[in-house]
């Protein structure tokens, strides 16, 4: 079996970086390290149907191991967005995803608090400016939560979300306008900004009926459109825009099914060991897999493995519920 990843890490190691969304299938970051330092280029390696992907966590404390800084982003002067500029100084961090010194120059995380008078460059408010939209996205447990996604990163941002259901519920002229909607329809509807991926996980594993997560849906998209009708506000339009996974999640979203509904099994942390199985796609930052048998699905939480330094790992690792019947 041919890992994905070793036509772009030639020397067995590497930084995995993320897991992305790009033109609606999945893609992994690495970061190949070079001289046992992350090399500062970050390669994207498509994820296609029944490919292969074995990792081996390099234990932290050990060379070459543990987690490393990601970077920082600037926005671009060339066009409205930003571009990801690695650590200078390939900085080891114990929490989080940058050290202090890239945590400072990120030119990115100051949007989400531009409508409070966040200072921002030039060429970032480019990207603030562009069009904005408002969502409300609800899990497989029940819980709903109000985001936003520019014109840029829709729909990936809710692709990369793992999100049961999604609608999009307003159009606004700008970043600081959807983001003065996004707090209005968070104090008024009680509902969260913040999701953890493992607390994403545990929902996917364990899912509330579809018809009871479409109700809960629709009373939360209910809700923060009756506080929008009432919002004393310009500079943005109501919607009801329903999100749809594409193609590659199909297996994930079959397990949430209300009728045939083919459920996922968990699967270990990957923060430590290794791990290796086949790919059949996957939702937000969750991989749909199997070790042969494409009916004993389960489901990967690579989340786990974000900024960590990585090895090549060429063994199938089922869950511990499928060892005994598939060995």
């Amino acid at each position: 079996m041919q890992n994905i990843f070793q036509p772009v890490a030639p020397h067995g190691s590497f930084i995995w970086r993320d897991l992305k969304w790009v033109n609606r299938a999945p893609e992994v970051q690495i970061e190949p390290l070079v001289e046992g330092k992350p090399g500062g280029t970050v390669l994207s390696v498509p994820l296609t149907p029944d490919s292969f992907l074995g990792v081996s966590v390099i234990p932290e404390g050990s060379a070459r191991g543990g987690r490393y800084c990601s970077g920082f982003a600037l926005a671009r002067t060339d066009s409205a967005g930003f571009r990801h500029l690695p650590c200078p100084t390939s900085q080891p961090i114990a929490k989080g995803k940058q050290c202090d010194r890239c945590l400072a120059r990120d030119e990115f995380a100051p949007i989400h608090r531009v409508h409070m008078g966040a200072r921002m460059t030039e060429a970032a408010l480019a990207y603030v400016s562009l069009e904005h939209y408002l969502y409300i996205a609800t899990f497989p447990d029940g819980t709903s939560k109000v985001g936003t996604a520019s014109a840029h990163s829709n729909p990936r941002r809710l692709d990369e979300q793992a999100v049961a259901f999604a609608t999009f519920v307003a159009r606004a002229d700008d970043g600081r306008i959807v983001r003065v909607l996004e707090d209005l329809v968070s104090r008024e509807g009680n509902l969260t900004q913040l999701k953890r991926a493992s607390t994403k996980y545990r929902a996917w594993v364990d899912p509330l009926p579809a018809e009871q997560l479409k109700s809960e849906h629709y009373m939360a998209v209910e809700a923060a459109t009756w506080t929008l009708e009432d919002a004393d506000l310009d500079g943005f339009e109501l919607l009801q825009d329903r999100w749809q996974p594409s193609a590659a999640m199909s297996r994930a979203y079959a397990s949430l099914r209300a009728d045939d509904r083919l459920p996922l099994a968990r699967y270990e942390s990957l923060a430590t060991g290794s791990h290796g199985f086949y790919v059949t796609g996957g939702a937000g930052k969750f991989l749909t897999a199997h070790c042969g048998d494409p009916e004993a699905s389960f489901l990967v939480n690579t989340a786990d493995l974000a900024n960590r330094a990585c090895t090549l790992f060429d063994g199938l690792t089922p869950p511990a519920s499928f060892q005994t019947s598939l060995f």
